[in-house]
């Protein structure tokens, strides 16, 4: 490299880092951003012989994320598990339960990207 540009370089950093009222010229950058939430989450049932099948559908209302999580509770909402992931701007999740189950299970899906994951949706129940 040259001498000269590398001082050219380095003149315009400075210039830019004095345009920016001396932040940082990592401020200047993108800064990534946590997905938006999934929203309404619904929930239907089904069963592939014994086995129930959760089947699960969101809609998408981010442009940044890697994927999405499915979460699910059998405890009435107070703890949830991830029990499934999916890839960008996927909006539906076959959850395979079980076989010979019943009872009452919860589902929340969240997006998430290399800044961390978003808030989660609504709730949505199914009943097997």
């Amino acid at each position: 490299m040259r001498k000269d540009s590398t001082i050219t370089r380095l003149a315009i950093a400075a210039a830019l880092l004095a345009a920016l009222g001396g932040a940082s010229l990592y401020s200047a950058l993108p800064q990534k951003i946590v997905p938006a939430k999934p929203f309404d989450l619904r929930a239907k049932t089904k069963f592939k012989g014994a086995t129930a099948i959760a089947e699960l559908t969101w809609r998408d209302q981010s442009d940044n994320e890697l994927g999405f999580e499915v979460l699910r509770s059998d405890d009435a909402g107070k703890t949830f598990k991830v029990v499934g992931m999916v890839g960008s701007n996927t909006t539906r999740h076959e959850d395979k339960v079980g076989k010979y189950v019943s009872g009452a299970y919860q589902y929340q899906v969240r997006a998430f990207n290399e800044a961390g994951k978003s808030e989660p949706s609504n709730v949505a129940g199914a009943w097997f």
